[in-house]
């Protein structure tokens, strides 16, 4: 549920942006909608996101200035890349990002878990990763959907849709607490293989999801361009 207080500050903070001639960081909401076995709308909430985690900086500034990842802790001071096996990996150039084929094993894009631990930007790995299966605490991933990406000229903003489905073909109800967006891949020569989380949500309200029922969440993440367009 969006806090209209927030939402205001988050407007306030664009509209100095723009003032000031500089783009604000990107913006996620995510979508959380919840149908039971009869196709029944049983839960439909969108949240803010803002817990990008510290692979996320990192990534986003050395990308950009071509400079190599180096560091060999996850903290401040440092641009080392965590993968969620808890190994630094800092070998030659930039993650190698895959959204798309992300498969049924959940390798990359969205991910769900059942932790509600406090955000910290020096998160690897989600707090408690929802499995893909049918097993008891599993949910069955969808492969990830394709980005799709707009622009809207009244506000020059361009905005990615990121969406997935889950299937809850367990034999209990599952209460999905947190999100995450991970990329497959890594490091240049030493790190494929290797998985890194990238942003990390706790999420409020939280998301039930009843035997039979499917859980479809999206991430809308958009980019203020009024500074240039």
């Amino acid at each position: 549920m969006l806090n209209p207080i927030e939402e205001a500050r988050h407007a306030d903070l664009k509209n100095r942006c723009r003032e000031l001639g500089v783009s604000p960081p990107p913006e996620i909401f995510i979508g959380l909608q919840v149908v039971d076995r009869n196709g029944v709308l049983i839960f439909d909430d969108k949240q803010r996101g803002h817990s990008w985690l510290r692979n996320y900086w990192n990534w986003a500034f050395w990308s950009t200035t071509l400079t190599p990842p180096t560091g060999s802790t996850y903290e401040a001071g440092s641009l080392a890349t965590k993968a969620e096996t808890g190994e630094i990996k800092n070998d030659d150039g930039c993650i190698n990002a895959t959204w798309r084929n992300a498969g049924m094993n959940a390798d990359a894009g969205i991910v769900v878990g059942t932790s509600d631990t406090t955000f910290s930007a020096e998160h690897c790995a989600m707090g408690a990763l929802i499995a893909h299966g049918a097993g008891a605490g599993q949910l069955a991933y969808c492969g990830q959907a394709t980005p799709t990406a707009s622009y809207t000229s009244d506000t020059k903003t361009w905005k990615s849709t990121l969406a997935r489905i889950f299937n809850n073909n367990s034999s209990g109800s599952i209460t999905v607490k947190e999100t995450g967006l991970r990329i497959n891949g890594g490091i240049f020569y030493a790190g494929y293989g290797y998985r890194f989380l990238l942003e990390r949500s706790v999420l409020n309200p939280t998301a039930t999801v009843p035997v039979g029922a499917q859980l479809t969440v999206t991430y809308e993440i958009s980019m203020d361009f009024s500074a240039i367009d």
